[in-house]
């Protein structure tokens, strides 16, 4: 009995980012619960319906093109899940270990994860849960 396995639970990690997710866009943004969870919802909807490459297309374009609520919560939810090389978010945290040494941005991460049908599901799996969390975490603050 020498050997001692450490088994990360990836779901503390969504409930982690998502709580980081509404705080920001509550305290900084200064945005209501309903805004953020009418958002949160039309992304869920994208992943669902039309998968991961998709749904991180959607984000992209409501990042630059969306209204200024849309703008705010697609950049916090972008820089938080996929984020760029270097930066501490969701997918790229070694516990998680997904395969994504090299993309560089959120379309050169849903590439690799293409590449990869098992980090695709694990990925697609992450944000839902995340986005849920954001979703329930936004409508208990109001």
């Amino acid at each position: 009995m020498g050997i001692q396995q450490t088994v990360e639970n990836l779901d503390f990690y969504c409930a982690d980012y998502a709580r980081r997710i509404v705080d920001g866009l509550r305290v900084e943004d200064r945005l209501s619960g309903e805004e953020i969870t009418h958002a949160v919802s039309k992304f869920l909807n994208i992943l669902h319906v039309n998968g991961l490459y998709a749904y991180l297309l959607y984000v992209l374009w409501k990042r630059y093109s969306g209204t200024p609520t849309e703008r705010k919560i697609a950049a916090r939810i972008d820089t938080l899940l996929v984020g760029e090389e270097g930066q501490p978010s969701l997918l790229r945290l070694d516990a998680i270990g997904l395969p994504l040494q090299g993309a560089k941005d959120t379309i050169a991460v849903g590439q690799t994860l293409a590449r990869d049908l098992q980090g695709l599901f694990l990925a697609k799996e992450l944000i839902n849960r995340t986005l849920t969390y954001v979703r329930f975490h936004a409508r208990t603050v109001g």
